[in-house]
């Protein structure tokens, strides 16, 4: 399988959860391994969740299968709605998020188009295309310009007289 080392974050009820994926050596007779971790910090940066296990490479998309319904179910009984859309949505934006967002829109640049880059922020916000795209716009941030953020008016030189109507 080679070396991996793969992160995800997702923002989800005021907290955010990161999940790493690291590939383990060989240790005697287990032969190569992958290691799950996760975590989670609250709005204050508090430790909120955390865990890890060990499985071999082959096991991983059954494992993945079986948390999946595990979590889901889980979920239910907790009163909670299993819906596979915007884990935030509807949630308040905080400054960090605000700040994070623009840091993001801005260093995608022009490399991708403006719905891929919204598509991307979702995914990692848990919020839906439309909400991100309005947000962009409340931050200051051109929608649809990756890596483009409008002057503030307030910054904008004084219009020069035109010569020919003075």
């Amino acid at each position: 399988m080679g070396m991996l080392d793969c992160k995800a974050d997702v923002y989800a009820n005021g907290r955010q959860y990161t999940v790493r994926a690291t590939t383990l050596p060989p240790a005697g007779e287990l032969g190569e391994r992958i290691e799950v971790s996760v975590g989670g910090t609250d709005m204050e940066g508090l430790p909120s969740a955390s865990g890890a296990f060990t499985l071999p490479p082959d096991g991983l998309a059954a494992v993945g299968r079986l948390l999946h319904q595990v979590m889901t179910g889980v979920s239910t009984l907790n009163g909670r709605p299993t819906t596979t859309g915007a884990s935030n949505a509807q949630a308040p934006w905080t400054t960090k998020q605000d700040e994070e967002l623009m840091e993001l829109w801005l260093a995608a640049g022009d490399t991708h188009s403006a719905t891929t880059v919204r598509r991307e922020l979702a995914t990692h916000f848990g919020r839906s295309l439309g909400s991100i795209r309005a947000r962009l716009l409340k931050i200051g941030a051109n929608p649809d310009a990756p890596g483009h953020a409008f002057i503030p008016t307030e910054e904008r030189p004084p219009p020069h007289p035109n010569p020919s109507t003075t």
